[in-house]
């Protein structure tokens, strides 16, 4: 391999069992983030933008947070503490890759999203849409918005880049060149394809419009190895969407 990455190199490199088990815990943790969305909740647990409730403010919360903290139970139960090298505390030119990589995002997401919607029509998928700068408590939504996106975020993160290991490590063991291209694209389209009932299931808006950016927010994970930069870019990329679907 031309670089070392935790959990894929060095002597305490996972084997295809404890791959298996990992990515079960994502698919896991994957449901569990999509439970609201096919079993019939009770009004008071719905969070509603017009008319807000606590409880469904705090459903919410435990819902996400539920989807990263089952990807983080099974790495640590399985890899021990060697999950924590997907993490380090983030250094000056890390964070000036993380605006670099900020801004290609935003461009490659314009670009691909403009294409996408000439060739398949338009789609509701924005956490946004019902929300404008005239709703009630407006910036406290905002607020709570962006925590529990923050939650949400790291958890996607998690989602996207433990595949990404996984396929590159199955690239490498096929000593197929570009063994971390090989992994970013296949984690990306997988990942592209796990949003398809937030776009009304239109396959071609989701594998145009959504694989490009997450290769990007992977390769910023490549570049650095350190999963709160690919957090870092993602979650600036949302937070400048939303308030630009909230003013527009």
């Amino acid at each position: 391999m031309q670089k070392s990455y935790p959990l894929i190199s060095g002597h305490n490199r996972l084997n295809w069992v404890q791959w298996i088990l990992i990515l079960l815990a994502n698919v896991v943790a994957y449901c569990c983030l999509l439970l609201p969305y096919f079993i019939e909740l009770p009004n008071n647990l719905i969070f509603d933008y017009d008319h807000p409730l606590m409880i469904a403010a705090l459903f919410k919360i435990i819902i996400v947070s539920l989807f990263l903290f089952i990807q983080i139970i099974a790495l640590r139960l399985i890899t021990g503490h060697e999950w924590r090298h997907l993490f380090h505390r983030p250094t000056l030119k890390e964070l000036g890759i993380a605006l670099i990589f900020f801004i290609l995002t935003y461009v490659i997401s314009i670009v691909t999203g403009l294409i996408s919607k000439s060739l398949f029509s338009s789609v509701s998928g924005s956490a946004a849409a019902g929300l404008s700068i005239k709703t009630p408590h407006v910036w406290g939504i905002f607020a709570y918005e962006r925590l529990t996106s923050a939650i949400q975020i790291m958890g996607e993160e998690f989602l996207a880049l433990i595949p990404f290991l996984a396929f590159t490590r199955l690239a490498d063991y096929f000593n197929l060149p570009k063994a971390t291209w090989w992994g970013n694209i296949i984690s990306s389209l997988i990942f592209s394809l796990l949003h398809l009932s937030t776009y009304d299931f239109n396959i071609g808006y989701v594998i145009l419009g959504l694989t490009f950016t997450r290769i990007i927010l992977t390769w910023s994970y490549q570049k650095t190895k350190n999963i709160w930069i690919s957090f870092l870019v993602h979650y600036l990329f949302d937070t400048l969407s939303f308030l630009a679907l909230l003013f527009a």
